[in-house]
């Protein structure tokens, strides 16, 4: 399967990049290629934009917090148990209610024969420690990414993959990371250049 993960440091832009992608695809390509996936968005609070957690959107626009510092849960009381990263408690539950629905497609195939067929882009934004805390979500990507097996009734061959993935984490993230050699381009170097 056709595939493309940017990593970096945090805060350079890669939710930024994966983001104007998306919306460059749907205004130019809307007749041939059919986005899903999510990503995700740092929350901050304060005049000092103090970071307070992040929430996962989907690119149907389902919106839910990823993570939070403890201070700043709002909602159904935290489980004690609940992972956390650093200072952030992970919300499992609302990670796993949009993403997993959100990178697995589903046709009927009665309607793709009246309709044209249209390329399946799948965003993962990001492949990191929070995320990779679901095993489904482990399971779903490693079906996308490393084997060659049908998903989500297609062949791989018909799905694309664009995300992000974390520069350090191990496990998913080490896997993707080394699947295939990564080339470096700046943010600078697609932004600037007028590409969206």
């Amino acid at each position: 399967m056709p595939s493309l993960f940017l990593t970096g440091k945090p805060r350079i832009g890669k939710s930024t990049i994966i983001r104007k992608l998306v919306k460059y695809l749907q205004a130019t390509y809307p007749e041939t290629i059919s986005t899903h996936g999510f990503y995700t968005s740092e929350v901050s609070d304060g005049p000092n934009k103090f970071r307070i957690g992040f929430d996962i959107i989907t690119i149907d626009g389902q919106k839910g917090v990823l993570s939070r510092k403890k201070d700043y849960w709002t909602g159904s009381p935290f489980d004690n148990n609940a992972p956390r990263v650093g200072g952030y408690i992970v919300n499992l539950k609302e990670f796993e209610r949009l993403a997993i629905p959100s990178i697995t497609v589903h046709h009927n195939n009665e309607e793709e024969k009246f309709e044209k067929k249209k390329l399946d882009v799948i965003i993962i934004d990001e492949v990191g420690k929070m995320e990779c805390f679901s095993n489904e979500f482990n399971e779903i990507v490693r079906n996308l990414v490393l084997k060659n097996n049908n998903v989500n009734n297609k062949s791989n061959d018909d799905i694309y993959v664009i995300g992000t993935v974390a520069m350090k984490h191990d496990g998913l993230a080490e896997e993707i990371r080394n699947k295939a050699g990564f080339g470096k381009i700046s943010k600078e170097k697609i932004l600037d250049k007028g590409n969206f």
